[in-house]
């Protein structure tokens, strides 16, 4: 597989585990079978680009072009794992079955 493939499956995992959301849950969320998922997470199937957009989707992200150029500015504004955590920390750990996010509760 290739290793940028990978890359996306290890933080479509990571990002999955910080909300608390099983390959199951994802599963019925986006009509893509567990064990499907779980293949494409230990990198040994490569998914069909719908099948990546539809678990980004069930996880609340968007998959999405960015230019080469611009991928540092991309980076630098937090995206992955501090993203995730910033998400966790204000309450927006889970997505809905269209796979919004919900907004925190005001305290």
């Amino acid at each position: 597989m290739h290793p940028a493939v990978e890359e996306i499956a290890r933080q479509l995992r990571e990002v999955r585990v910080a909300r608390g959301v099983s390959q199951g849950d994802l599963s019925e969320r986006i009509g893509i079978t567990q064990a499907q998922i779980s293949r494409f997470e230990r990198g040994r199937a490569d998914l069909r680009l719908g099948s990546l957009v539809e678990l980004g989707r069930g996880l609340g992200l968007e998959v999405m072009l960015v230019p080469r150029a611009r991928v540092p500015a991309v980076s630098a504004l937090g995206l992955g794992k501090a993203a995730a955590a910033r998400f966790e920390s204000r309450g927006a750990g889970s997505v809905d079955r269209d796979g919004a996010v919900p907004e925190p509760a005001d305290g």
